[in-house]
């Protein structure tokens, strides 16, 4: 029988990856749960509860658990309970979908196994009818050795919390070598990725898993309410497309298909998320979450479904190249004499750098054309179809807003004109400052800037044909749209707007837990600023600051709250660095942002 790519997916998400294999059941073997507890995707009636259990003599064994829900943390009345089992063809994982349960009611959770209790978890259903007020902590981008990871800390102590909302990013693939991300803060603070290569196999994912859930922080957050997660591409790997990615190599990694089925075997294994239903592709993640009469979360999948090919400017033959004459850099001009262009593009195939003045440079004309098809998609179809669905049903109910958590940025937002902004002279200055090994990664970046191009063609930027058909569905359904955004490692409050320039949503961008930054690599800049004082839909910008965005909704506001926490000590600050309130309009769309 044949097995297509859907078919191979749908039998890791069974747990069929080691048919055959039998474990012994084992009631007597010491065990620890040395990773946590968790809790997510809510509902009104029930919730997914997770942890693992650790055999602490190495033992592969069939593991017999218990599980038991209270209201109260004496546990004197239980409310649900259960038993199930673990083994190693699931690494130990435990996910019990817990259903019978009250709409908008607050509990407690514990497992057993073996004469051990786990910690303590918290969890909340979602509500019905009249709600008040909902409170969500958004987060992303969490690089393990990038810094600590304070932001769930503060997360997990905050007075109020309802759901954390992850958009992505949660863990990375990148290895422990000198230059591989975020080791410079790695070595530093002990933060040594495990294992220590760049994953790419099952256990790979699984072993990187396991080293996240054991951070301290990271467990106190999971502890303290239900998440709702979705993937961005870091899960699998660097720029993940349909077809393949950035980051994997077949000749040395193998089949991408190989690699993605483990990855997402691991993030079922690992996350508190529920599993498809029958019939449904197991990387359909896209879900929907219903807050009373208040508000629907609709998460989004953009990586693994539907996205097209994207572009990237330093990968050699993505972006259309022309020659300009630069002698005079600041009225550069395309050249068309043919000779002139043969003549230089002859001296680039022989010393690889175009002889003064003429330069290479993109061509921002063919570019956009080439990212205007509308073939090119960052959602499949059928997703599209299902999203404008759920935004018309929510309008209908009468939910005041409809909110999308969405990967990667949404808003129009052109390269940042550094050396515009500054001058040549501090341009100048800011480059003989930067470290050397970062020099000539600066001025490129730099010089590619000065060109009227998109500043991230990985984002929705590089698919505007499906940003118009997301944003035709918005209108079409008359809803009131709030987007918040992970990936871009910044801070945003944008006002986004439709071709003709009317205003359709808005966004809000949550920065990183820990991941770099841009301002990061470019110190003394203050790149946010650029960005607002050159894109009209953008007007908040914090390209340096870490940490989360808290999203209060009340039937007449939705107030954003951009968190700063420091990465690199503690005891550690947080601070808020600005906040937001939009309003929603009769009859569709919203207010400007105060």
């Amino acid at each position: 029988m044949a097995i297509n790519r859907r078919r191979l997916l749908a039998l890791l998400a069974a747990g069929s990856t080691f048919p055959g294999v039998v474990f012994a059941k084992d009631a007597t073997t010491p065990v620890s749960f040395r990773h946590g507890v968790a809790s997510g995707d809510p509902l009104q009636d029930r919730v997914v509860l997770w942890t693992r259990v650790t055999p602490n003599t190495g033992v592969r064994v069939t593991l017999p658990v218990q599980w038991e829900m209270a209201e109260e943390d004496s546990f004197s009345v239980i409310v649900a309970h259960g038993e199930t089992e673990t083994s190693p063809d699931r690494d130990n994982t435990v996910k019990i979908d817990a259903s019978g349960l009250q709409a908008g009611k607050a509990y407690v959770y514990r497992f057993r196994c073996n004469g051990v209790t786990s910690p303590v978890g918290r969890t909340r259903t979602l509500p019905r009818g009249a709600v008040k007020d909902v409170v969500l902590a958004f987060v992303t981008c969490s690089l393990y050795p990038a810094g600590y990871f304070n932001a769930y800390d503060h997360i997990a102590k905050l007075e109020r919390v309802d759901a954390v909302v992850e958009l992505g990013d949660y863990i990375y693939e990148y290895g422990a070598g000198d230059h591989d991300y975020g080791m410079d803060n790695g070595r530093k603070l002990g933060r040594i990725p495990e294992p220590a290569h760049e994953i790419v196999t099952l256990a790979d994912y699984r072993m990187r898993h396991a080293l996240y859930k054991r951070d301290a922080d990271l467990q106190a957050a999971h502890a303290r309410c239900p998440w709702i997660c979705v993937w961005d591409d870091h899960e699998v790997c660097n720029d993940t497309w349909v077809g393949g990615a950035e980051n994997h190599q077949p000749k040395t990694e193998g089949s991408f298909l190989t690699r993605e089925e483990a990855a997402i075997k691991a993030y079922y294994e690992w996350m508190p998320i529920r599993d498809p239903a029958p019939g449904r592709a197991i990387e359909e993640i896209n879900r929907a979450f219903q807050f009373g009469d208040l508000a629907s979360l609709l998460m989004l999948e953009t990586r693994l479904v539907g996205r097209s090919y994207q572009l990237e400017y330093d990968r050699p033959g993505d972006v259309p190249r022309v020659i300009y004459d630069s002698a005079d850099p600041a009225t550069r001009k395309r050249v068309s004499d043919p000779e002139i262009v043969a003549k230089v593009m002859k001296a680039i195939e022989a010393k690889k750098t175009p002889p003064a003045p003429y330069v290479l440079g993109p061509d921002p004309q063919a570019l956009k054309a080439i990212l205007a098809n509308p073939e090119r998609r960052m959602m499949s179809a059928r997703q599209e179809e299902w999203l404008e669905e759920e935004l018309t049903r929510s309008v209908k109910a009468g939910q005041a807003w409809q909110v999308l958590g969405n990967q990667v940025v949404m808003a129009r937002t052109r390269a940042p004109d550094i050396r515009k902004a500054l001058g040549a002279e501090k341009t100048a200055e800011l480059l003989a400052a930067a470290p050397a090994d970062k020099r000539s990664w600066a001025a490129a970046v730099i010089d590619m800037f000065t060109y009227d191009v998109p500043f991230d063609l990985d984002g929705w930027d590089g698919y505007p044909a499906a940003r118009e058909r997301m944003y035709d569905a918005v209108k079409r359904s008359r809803a009131n749209t709030v987007i918040v955004s992970g990936d871009s490692h910044a801070f945003w409050a944008n006002e986004l707007g439709d071709a003709g320039g009317t205003r359709v949503a808005v966004e809000f961008g949550t920065s990183a837990v820990t991941s770099p930054s841009p301002g990061d690599e470019l110190p003394g800049i203050d790149l946010g600023k650029i960005f607002v004082d050159e894109n009209p839909e953008v007007k908040f910008c914090d390209q340096s600051a870490k940490g989360y965005v808290q999203l209060t909704l009340t039937q007449k506001s939705a107030r954003a709250e951009f968190i700063s926490v420091q990465t690199m000590v503690k005891p550690y600050d947080a601070k808020t660095l600005t906040s937001f309130e939009v309003k929603p309009k009769k009859g569709g769309g919203t207010s400007g942002l105060s």
